[in-house]
């Protein structure tokens, strides 16, 4: 039978309770401390107590009045059952106590804990860590993954123990997992050495793994993602298989909540954006108008080298207010493309002859890769997404010292057209990546309004395409946009294909694609 751990915490007054200990708890005196003690003689984050390889550790926060356990100071050790810290000059007392646990008892337990998560009010980042951490500490699994269903396609968004190359690190392949998600039905292996198709692999030797929980994220009948877990040593069960698939389900809901509440956001913003400039911005055009033609007529009334000067700083100002203005109705708008048949090799290198003469200021290398191919889009919207991809190229590698390249590569593919934006600059760290299409979010730019990419997303949705960003810090960032050709549109605009296939936006940072597949930089 499994052991539930208990603190029994005292205070100088002689005063008890008892508290359960499923998971690491920080206690001192500030509010947001998870056991919070008042006595003036603890600090605002005293002590720490958390769960590593199945012992329980205290670590002093470096107190002003110390911890102590068996009268010598903590800092940081082992805390077994029986074991009493003292914190400062007596102020409490915590005692651990273990005491075995029925399955009944155990069930309820995580059924109470995964609960909780349906009462937070956090962001979607926030509710898939807690998951996780919950589903592994209830099923005693040491590895995992949650992946959820975006633009038909799963998309990795939180992963513990596991190394970049998802596939590499676990048992099961990608493919198997996919399964999972598309049959709903689950693979439930407590013991890998009786099973002898995993045996005979010689990954799972490599790996010595016991354990492999693969289970489908369902809500309501509809399956918005999957869960993996793993570890090296057999689980003795502590939870009921139909409770942890209920556990599992609890999850769902509460991260489907999270999802549908910043969706809303989402939409209350572009509807802001909506009104703001249906009532300014046409307004604000009409005065850049008016202002670009007085500096130009004084540019002919005065034309001598001070006036030009003068007037240029003014057209230059215009002209990026223009742009700002642009943005802002480009991405309130719901456009149809206005497709045609485009050459590509015309079309992209004149983008890049357009911006060559900047890159060279800046002392980047810009090179194309010309396959020819053509593609059915909007000449002028697409503009735009090319425009801006290759600006923020320039901007990435504009700081780096050393060689600094950014290229731009077509080529046909299965079912349409792929073109790749990539530069060799500081790439993107794991949290901006998460947000790079949010409205208004801006990183590493001193200028802008924060649309950019999110008007790039918005034209490549109106397309029926795909993009998808590949970055490492340090390594550079791919943008990776995939155009279906227009027959076969219809087939990527929702859900998922015959083939599992279909087109979807997506921030990933998985390891550099290698030469024989994408030219890396």
């Amino acid at each position: 039978m499994p052991e539930r751990h208990q603190m029994l915490l005292r205070d100088r007054h002689g005063f008890e309770r008892t508290l359960l200990l499923t998971r690491a708890v920080t206690l001192g005196r500030q509010n947001h401390c998870d056991i919070v003690l008042t006595d003036s003689m603890i600090s605002r984050a005293h002590l720490r107590i958390e769960m590593e390889s199945g012992q329980w550790w205290a670590e002093d926060l470096k107190s002003s009045h110390g911890s102590f356990m068996d009268d010598k100071p903590l800092t940081r050790l082992p805390w077994k059952p029986g074991n009493t810290i003292r914190l400062a000059d007596g102020a409490y007392f915590l005692t651990l106590k273990s005491e075995t646990q029925g399955a009944t008892e155990v069930n309820m337990q995580a059924i109470l804990q995964t609960a909780h998560l349906l009462a937070e009010d956090a962001e979607l980042d926030d509710i898939l860590d807690q998951s996780l951490e919950r589903l592994l500490a209830i099923s005693g699994t040491d590895r995992g993954f949650i992946m959820l269903l975006e633009g038909g396609e799963l998309v990795t968004k939180v992963q513990r123990g596991l190394g970049k190359e998802l596939e590499r690190s676990i048992q099961l392949s990608m493919s198997s997992v996919h399964s999972v998600f598309e049959r709903g039905e689950p693979i439930w292996i407590h013991n890998v050495t009786d099973n002898e198709k995993l045996m005979s692999q010689q990954s799972i030797l490599d790996l010595q793994l016991k354990t492999i929980l693969c289970l489908p994220l369902t809500l309501q009948g509809k399956r918005i993602g999957v869960v993996y877990l793993d570890s090296k040593r057999i689980i003795t069960e502590p939870v009921d298989r139909p409770i942890f698939e209920a556990i599992v389900s609890l999850c769902a809901i509460a991260i489907e909540r999270a999802r549908l509440s910043e969706d809303n956001l989402r939409n209350q913003v572009l509807a802001t954006v909506g009104q703001v400039a249906s009532s300014i911005v046409h307004d604000f055009k009409n005065a850049l108008f008016v202002v670009r033609g007085h500096a130009e007529l004084l540019e002919v009334l005065n034309p001598d080298t001070k006036s030009k000067h003068h007037v240029a700083k003014i057209l230059e100002a215009v002209h990026r207010l223009s742009e700002m203005s642009m943005d802002v109705l480009d991405y309130a708008k719901v456009r149809e493309p206005r497709r045609e048949k485009v050459e590509l090799t015309a079309f992209l290198s004149s983008l890049a002859e357009a911006i060559r003469p900047h890159a060279g200021d800046l002392g980047v290398e810009l090179s194309c890769e010309d396959a020819p191919c053509a593609a059915n889009l909007d000449p002028v919207r697409f503009a735009r997404v090319i425009e801006n991809l290759l600006a923020n190229a320039l901007d990435a590698v504009a700081e780096k010292p050393g060689e600094r390249k950014v290229s731009l590569a077509w080529e046909r593919v299965t079912g349409g057209v792929q073109i790749r934006v990539a530069d060799n600059g500081k790439g993107i760290p794991r949290k901006v990546l998460r947000r790079i299409f949010e409205p208004f979010f801006s990183y590493g730019k001193k200028k802008g309004t924060g649309l950019g990419m999110a008007t790039v997303k918005k034209i490549i949705e109106e397309h029926g395409a795909s993009i998808e960003v590949k970055s490492e810090e340090g390594e550079g960032t791919m943008v990776i946009l995939t155009i279906p050709d227009h027959t076969s549109t219809s087939e990527h605009t929702g859900g998922l294909s015959s083939t599992g296939q279909n087109r979807s936006l997506r921030q990933t940072n998985p390891p550099t694609p290698s030469p024989g597949s994408v030219k890396r930089l």
